[in-house]
Formats: structure tokens, C-alpha cells, sequence
């Protein structure tokens, strides 16, 4: 809708400072026409008129910094090498460790008894006598090692029997035999309290725990 005339009567939009109507004189340049835009066309002038967003540089960050550079112009992402896998847990204490032994291991040999030396280098020692057999020997590897010439690799065995609570003595077939109180054995003979095991020529005195009046069950000591 035409608001103004031009100085030759023409209705033009005010916008306009020139009338495109009225003829040019030839002592005037060239001026170029503009027309008042609006709506989306007003918008897309001045989207094309903005200068254009400078483009941030790209963020690289230090691995890719490493990276081969033909990896990283076709944004192929290397793989990433996994670290090594640790098997080890946490530490144990050793008194969590004795705990988890025993857990593993139920069928625990208690202590019955003992055989007290009292003779040679054993004189005032204690052995140890546990629930079921102990082997009786100068070998290593027996439970009560007599370190004799005159005892045999395996000599005797000494067995306990929690159901009848009773210490059994037996010779294996040793060749200079074994002696209860100064008598030797055929082949077995039940241990009472104080009597006096030899072997070769070491004596021992024997000790029991389990008796009438305590015995060991799963649960611990009964008295």
C-alpha cells in the first residue's frame, strides 16, 4: 500500500527515498532500487547479511593426540589396549587365614594325649598324641620321630578310639620290638595313664587327656 507521493504524483511506499516510476535524468548515476522487505523474506536478508560463526578448531584430546594422524582424519577411533587384569584379592591377615584353614579343614585332629620324654636328647620333651593313628618312627615323615639306631623307619602305632575312649599301642613289626613297663608287646596292648613306652633305648611317659572325665566333639571339649 502506497503512503506517499513522489514529486511527480507517483503513490510509492515511504520506504522508498526514489520514485522507480518517474524517468531518469541522464546526469544521474545509477542508483540501485531498494525495496522494503518483510515477513520470512526480511528474515532471510538478514540471515544472508550476518557474517558467518567462526568454526572453533576441533578438540583433541591427548590420546587421540597419539594416535596415527590417517586414523584420525577418516574419525576411525583406535582401541584402546585393556590394562592389565589383576588376580590378586585383598590381603589377608594372618589370623583370617588360620581361621579359613580350619573352616576347610573340619576333620581336625585334636590333641588326646601325650608321651613326655625321659631319657636321652627327648628328656623333658613333649609329643603330641592326636585323635586316630600316630605313627611311631625314626622316619621324617612319623608323627613322634624317636631319633634311635635301634628303632625301626616304622616302628609302632599309637591309636586312639574317641567311640571307646581307649589308647591302643601296636608294634609294626619292628625288629627290636616295643615295650610297655618294661614289657614288650604282642602284638598290642592298651596305654594307661603313667605307663612307660620304650623304644630302642628311649623311654617315654605317657600322658592322657581323654579320659572318663572330658573327651572332644565336633562342637569343642566336653567335660
Amino acid at each position: 500500500m502506497a503512503d506517499k507521493r513522489c514529486d511527480n504524483g507517483h503513490f510509492i511506499d515511504e520506504a522508498w527515498d526514489i520514485c522507480p516510476y518517474c524517468p531518469q535524468e541522464p546526469s544521474e548515476s545509477d542508483i540501485p532500487i531498494v525495496r522494503p522487505r518483510g515477513g520470512a523474506e526480511a528474515q532471510n536478508a538478514q540471515a544472508a547479511a550476518a557474517p558467518a560463526p567462526a568454526q572453533r578448531p576441533p578438540v583433541t584430546s591427548p590420546v587421540s593426540a597419539l594416535a596415527d594422524p590417517a586414523e584420525n582424519t577418516r574419525g576411525v577411533r583406535r582401541p584402546t589396549a585393556p590394562g592389565p587384569l589383576s588376580l590378586a584379592g585383598p590381603a589377608t591377615a594372618p589370623m583370617e587365614r588360620t581361621v579359613a584353614s580350619a573352616q576347610m579343614n573340619p576333620q581336625k585332629r585334636y590333641v588326646v594325649g601325650w608321651l613326655v620324654g625321659l631319657t636321652g636328647p627327648t628328656r623333658g620333651e613333649s609329643f603330641a598324641v592326636r585323635m586316630g593313628r600316630n605313627v611311631i618312627g625314626r622316619d621324617r615323615r612319623s608323627d613322634i620321630i624317636v631319633n634311635d639306631d635301634q628303632a625301626s623307619s616304622h616302628h609302632a602305632d599309637l591309636v586312639f578310639r574317641p567311640e571307646e575312649k581307649r589308647f591302643i599301642l601296636m608294634d609294626h613289626n619292628s625288629t627290636n620290638g616295643t615295650y610297655v613297663n618294661e614289657a614288650e608287646i604282642e602284638p598290642r596292648r592298651d596305654l594307661l595313664a603313667r605307663d612307660v613306652v620304650r623304644i630302642g633305648s628311649h623311654r617315654f611317659l605317657f600322658a592322657p587327656l581323654c579320659e572318663d572325665g572330658f573327651h572332644w566333639d565336633d562342637e569343642g571339649p566336653l567335660k
